[in-house]
């Protein structure tokens, strides 16, 4: 009988994922690799082409997504990948990894440190492992389901916050700036409820979010790679992280995302 097949009954039997240890030191890997093919990157022109979407995509974030996705297939070939880059690897699979090889392309390409690799370990669709890799800034979070929230090695202490939306302020990447959207009335409503925004900030807002330097992160437009690492970090570490309804966040989500410290603030947030 296979390790995957033992987890995935320890998992359906207790909720227990105390053996999650092989994957969460293979998805450390994936990390390290990605850091090294980041780092040397760092001093060379970077090419930039934009995808159908007028997003900008560089030959870095390739490079690095095409590393971890032959990573993956090497040593779990049963599993599945969903990554930003490249052709979905899903194969039915119980076990499918999630893979963002750089969250903040347009901060990497302007050389602003606001930049991170995700990557993500998901259970019949349910995150269990999620990493934001952050070499500009130094920082590593890492939430791992029902154990805990890491920074840089150090478990983040699991607080909890009730402050309302009138005490706290908020960052935003911005995704409706400049834009015709109704979304746009959701974040003017929350500018004049709390105490400021603050733009720009990508996968780093969460995790500063983790570390109670952030209280509120909302944004809209994302896609499953953006989010779903995000879960594990947020939520172990005493945060809330879901839809602008309330929803938990799955590969089906709408890509509105709001994440809080305060259990008050996020209930507040949806009411608006």
């Amino acid at each position: 009988i296979s390790s995957d097949a033992i987890l995935l009954y320890i998992l359906v039997m207790s909720f227990r994922l105390n053996d999650l240890s092989p994957y969460l030191s293979f998805a450390k890997k994936l990390t390290s690799a990605s850091e090294k093919i980041i780092k040397r990157s760092t001093f060379h022109p970077l090419k930039i082409d934009f995808k159908s979407d007028k997003s900008p995509v560089t030959k870095i974030d390739m490079k690095v997504e095409k590393k971890l996705r032959s990573m993956i297939i090497e040593k779990y070939p049963n599993h599945g990948i969903y990554g930003e880059e490249y052709k979905n690897k899903k194969n039915n699979s119980t076990f499918m990894w999630v893979i963002d090889p750089i969250d903040g392309t347009k901060s990497f390409i302007n050389g602003n440190t606001n930049f991170g690799t995700l990557i993500s370990l998901c259970i019949d669709n349910s995150p269990v492992i999620g990493i934001i890799n952050c070499p500009g800034i130094k920082k590593t979070w890492i939430g791992i389901k029902d154990n805990g929230a890491f920074c840089n090695g150090k478990k983040i202490n699991k607080t909890k916050n009730n402050s309302p939306l009138s005490k706290l302020y908020f960052s935003t990447s911005g995704m409706t700036a400049f834009k015709s959207n109704i979304k746009n009335k959701k974040y003017n409503a929350l500018t004049k409820k709390t105490k400021y925004a603050t733009f720009g900030g990508d996968c780093v807002q969460y995790g500063l979010l983790a570390e109670k330097r952030i209280p509120l992160v909302v944004e809209s437009f994302l896609k499953p790679y953006d989010y779903i690492p995000l879960v594990n970090i947020v939520e172990e570490s005493g945060g809330i992280i879901s839809d602008w309804k309330g929803n938990s966040l799955g590969f089906k989500s709408n890509g509105d995302v709001v994440a809080s410290i305060s259990k008050k603030a996020h209930q507040q947030f949806l009411k608006i």
